[in-house]
């Protein structure tokens, strides 16, 4: 099972690749491959059906109880058979359907893995697994719906379709998750096998049949469906007819022989089920378009399935399952039928149809034979499961675990609803393929055109095959009666009966002639009017629409009143709720007194007087250099702390950071007013500097709440010994960072590139590569200094005398290269001495930042002549391959080896895989710098320079030119 959804991922992915070149014959991957499915399935069916289950897992989260479990039972066998089987001809069908000059290339992969979804729904046995199933399912059929996003109906039905089955995907997974909990484990037939009775369980249940709903499409989420039809005939026929709309049917199937008889369970699926097939059927009857009358045939149909499985008696769910079955087949074949009306004729209109039968013998006949299945007639399979329907109601009557107006409201709404489908069916039949052509003519002055597509006659073949077993399978009511058994044996109430064609003169067989003869009265007296279809005026559909413009038009006041633009606003409300919901949490919690050291040497004490008093100074300041200079302290006194606590590692990577973040803050400086403002503090600001100091205190004493907590033993304290038997090295920091928790780094480094690529985007529109002066030359970005006079830098003599620094450039000549090779021993020596990647990469870094603050930015282009993005990307691909690598060499992922190598002249080398993950944080970090320094220097400059915009000065009233390292370059 696993290897099955494993392979139809792996050929959604490659059809999407292969469609280009393919055209529309790259079906045929898919198709075949989903015949082949469904063969191995039919191989596991003599096992499935002596009682026995096949099981396959694989641990996913084992400190939540999560596997990766898959179970095929009965159940689960019947729906991996329709999935597949059915999906295997419709696949094979959109070879004919599709034109391979306008099919677009994801089509064929959205398909296919949709059905690969589809079979993880059904087959997973964890109801996490099933709710990750269920959700792609959604979002599969949202991106199928909207595949033309052109049309704003395609694109309006597809956001409807997922807003509603996701809506009730969210209310599922809350169920789901209570479900677990309050059985004691996740796992779906375990969870059925011993059902928890207590209230929290009747409300997980209901809230998974609340997903149940809205996926199947019942009252009143029924809307979504007949919109979902915009997407192309394969996708309806597919998605909204076999597969998809079945999940619902299936998880409450799943859960009857469980959960029946909690209170709310039956007259749930009974009344919505009921009123979903009126509905249906009343809307299918007032359609002149023959596939949207086929959709609201389809919720009508998905209401009296989910009648009969509501029932939860033994003969209902046996009734259900095969009709679930049946309807498949027979649907997904008229919905075939009417996309092969559609490509060769042009329309779907009753309007223009009638006489299909003369020119089109072979697809009439396979319409006739499917539709009547749909009707129920005898002798399709449709007729049995109805037939058992009819009768678990009738039986449900005199059963003491259902109440007796909801059997006869089942039995009552089945007979009604079945007349409903025999009138619709009936207007689809006669009035695509047997109305005279003398009244068509005078109903429609104007015929169609007919469109000759290939196969005119054989495609008929396809919906054919569908519709032949829809029927033939009625005869063989016993041996399906047999498979089901396994599926329904374990239903609370009732005896189980057989499907047959003939049981009888019984009040099922009275309920289904009624249906037949009243059915065709309805049609007689409405189902012949042409008239164009008339939107009710009050419907679930209109409640969601004026739901979902309240929704926009609350949207829209509430950004208007809170997103006002000011910085200061919006920083306020984040303290606000930080200092309410931090602060009462704290309050209310019951904490005993923290233990609380101040000190644990002298220096450690003159260091926190030191920085808190920066700390006081730097917010009561009004100069900005003055406050980012006692925020540096801040942070090298910070950096001090952490040595004196014996952190060297820590207090390098701090020391470096703080140097870096004061450099940027310098070059955001230029460009900015000396002080902050000339205003006085008035009541505003002191209620700000109020809410500070509350942030602070919370904050504060949170983390000594936090510290002071801990019951049980710390989890680092492992690494001590885990730093030599699995990294290697003596440097427990780094070895942390690179081995112990590596996919942790993996989503910092990830932070620091989105952050690049942030301010990045703020200030570059289309490349990274900055010209302040016209003065770059070839592809890499490299400075043109051929004409240069001499001088201590490349770029240095470029600038005007009167803005260089001689004794600048000498040093940084100096220091660049030595900066360098210590940033290069920093990355390797890090494994067991202070370093790593992170720091060698701030210290390469800041010798950029030497080379920018020497000569400007064209130095920098020739210091680093390459683009910060594939730096950026570079290092994340290397860390992510270097913790992949080891699972192609028989290791786990993350494994790192040691190698000794011994040099005659250098003795012996250790060398750890880990370096190479290194060296991808040291390309990320140094991306990274390097961005920064081009945006917030060079970018910023060139701009400045652009627009002739005057800088303002220290002072308020006077502004003077541009004069800055970056820009005299």
């Amino acid at each position: 099972m696993i290897a099955t959804l494993a392979a139809s991922a792996l050929i959604a992915l490659m059809t999407s690749v292969l469609s280009p070149r393919m055209g529309r014959w790259v079906f045929l991957i898919p198709a075949i491959a989903s015949g082949v499915a469904f063969v191995y399935f039919l191989t596991l069916a003599p096992a499935i059906l002596s009682g026995e289950a096949v099981e396959e897992s694989i641990e996913w989260i084992p400190s939540l109880g999560i596997t990766l479990a898959f179970r095929m039972g009965a159940l689960q066998l019947l729906l991996a058979l329709v999935v597949t089987g059915v999906g295997a001809m419709i696949l094979a069908y959109s070879v004919w359907y599709f034109e391979s000059k306008t099919l677009k290339s994801r089509t064929v992969g959205l398909l296919t893995g949709f059905a690969a979804s589809m079979l993880l729904l059904v087959l997973a046995d964890d109801v996490i697994l099933l709710v990750i199933g269920w959700e792609l399912t959604s979002v599969f059929s949202y991106l199928l719906v909207g595949l033309n996003h052109h049309s704003r109906k395609n694109r309006s039905a597809a956001q409807t379709a997922f807003i509603v089955t996701t809506a009730g995907g969210l209310a599922m997974l809350v169920g789901a998750v209570m479900l677990g909990s309050e059985a004691g484990t996740y796992t779906l037939h375990e969870i059925l096998a011993q059902p928890p009775e207590s209230t929290i369980t009747t409300v997980a249940v209901m809230l998974l049949l609340a997903g149940a709903l809205s996926k199947s499409a019942i009252f009143p989420f029924h809307f979504w469906l007949p919109g979902a039809m915009a997407a192309p005939t394969p996708v309806s026929a597919f998605l909204h007819a076999a597969a998809m709309v079945k999940a619902g049917i299936y998880l409450s199937a799943a859960l009857v022989p469980a959960f029946a008889d909690i209170p709310l369970f039956r007259p749930t699926l009974i009344v919505l089920g009921v009123a979903t097939m009126l509905v249906g059927a009343y809307r299918a009857l007032l359609q002149t378009d023959i596939k949207v009358l086929l959709a609201h045939g389809t919720v009508s149909q998905l209401g009296l399935l989910m009648t009969i499985v509501g029932i939860g008696t033994k003969t209902a769910l046996m009734g259900g399952l095969a009709m679930l079955a049946a309807h498949a087949m027979f649907k997904a074949s008229l919905f075939m039928v009417v996309g092969t009306i559609d490509r060769q004729y042009g329309t779907r209109q009753l309007t223009k149809l009638g006489t299909l039968r003369k020119d089109r013998p072979l697809l009439a006949v396979a319409a006739t034979l499917a539709a009547i299945a749909m009707a129920g007639l005898p002798p399709a399979m449709a007729f049995a499961a109805k037939e058992a329907g009819l009768e678990a109601a009738w039986e449900a009557i005199s059963l003491p675990g259902v109440p007796t107006w909801l059997s006869v409201l089942a039995f009552a709404g089945i007979v009604v609803g079945s007349m409903g489908t025999v009138a619709y069916t009936l207007r689809f039949l006669i009035g695509t393929f047997f109305v005279d052509s003398r009244l068509r003519e005078a109903l429609d002055d104007e015929p169609f055109i007919v469109r000759h597509g290939m196969w005119p006659q054989l495609v008929a073949l396809f919906p054919m095959v569908l519709a032949v077993l829809g029927i033939v399978s009625g005869f063989f009511g016993k041996p399906i009666t047999a498979a089901l058994e396994g599926a329904t044996a374990s239903a609370p109430v009732g005896e189980a009966s057989y499907l047959a064609l003939w049981h009888g003169f019984t009040p099922a067989l009275a309920g289904s002639a009624i249906a037949v003869v009243g059915g065709f009265i309805v049609w007689r007296l409405f189902g012949r009017s042409m008239a164009a279809p008339v939107e009710p005026r009050f419907s679930a559909a209109a409640a969601y629409a004026g739901m979902m413009r309240g929704l926009d038009r609350l949207a829209v006041e509430v950004t208007g009143r809170t997103q006002s633009g000011s910085l200061p606003v919006h920083v306020s409300t984040i303290a606000v709720t930080v200092t309410v919901l931090a602060g009462a949490g704290l309050a209310f919690a019951s904490l005993g007194a923290p233990k609380l050291v101040v000190a644990d040497s002298v220096g450690q004490l003159v260091v926190g007087i030191a920085v808190s008093v920066c700390a006081l100074v730097a917010a009561n300041t009004r100069g900005r250099l003055k406050t980012f200079l006692l925020m540096g302290i801040v942070g090298y006194g910070t950096a001090m702390m952490f040595l004196l606590h014996g952190a060297p590692d820590l207090a390098l990577t701090q020391i470096l950071a703080e140097t870096v973040l004061l450099v940027l803050l310098v070059l955001v400086l230029r460009h900015l007013p000396k002080y902050f403002t000339n205003r006085p503090l008035r009541g505003v600001r002191w209620l700000r500097a109020l809410l500070a100091a509350c942030v602070g205190a919370v904050a504060g004493l949170g983390a000594l709440f936090a510290a002071n907590s801990r019951n049980e033993a710390s989890i680092s304290d492992r690494f001590y010994e885990l730093a030599y038997s699995f990294g290697f090295g003596r440097n427990i920091v780094n070895v942390t960072l690179v081995d112990i928790r590596a996919w942790d780094t993996v989503g910092e480094i990830s932070v620091l590139l989105a952050a690049a690529t942030g301010v990045a985007s703020l200030i570059f529109i289309r490349t990274r590569v900055v010209d302040p002066v016209g003065t770059l030359r070839g592809r890499r970005g490299r400075p043109d200094t051929s004409k240069v006079g001499p001088g201590w830098l490349r770029a240095g003599a470029t600038a005007d005398m009167q803005g260089r620094a001689p004794m600048l450039e000498m040093m940084t000549r100096l220091l660049f290269p030595v900066m360098l090779v210590v940033a290069i021993y920093l990355l390797f020596a890090g494994h067991n001495d202070p370093g790593g990647g992170f720091i060698a990469g701030i210290v390469a870094g800041l010798a950029l930042c030497v080379r920018y603050l020497a000569a400007g930015a064209l130095e920098l282009a020739e210091a680093a002549p390459i683009d910060a993005g594939k730096l950026l990307g570079g290092g994340i691909i290397l860390a992510a391959l270097s913790l992949i690598g080891p699972v192609f060499f028989g290791g786990s992922v993350g494994q790192s080896y040691d190698y000794t190598i011994e040099i005659l002249a250098m003795g012996e080398i250790h060398f750890v895989t880990s370096v190479f993950f290194d060296v991808g944080v040291f390309l990320v970090v140094l991306g990274t710098v390097l961005d920064f320094i081009r945006s917030l220097g060079a970018g910023i400059d060139t701009q400045w320079r652009n627009d002739q915009t005057p800088r303002p000065s220290a002072h308020s009233d006077r502004t003077v030119p541009v004069r800055s390292r970056g820009a005299q370059s």
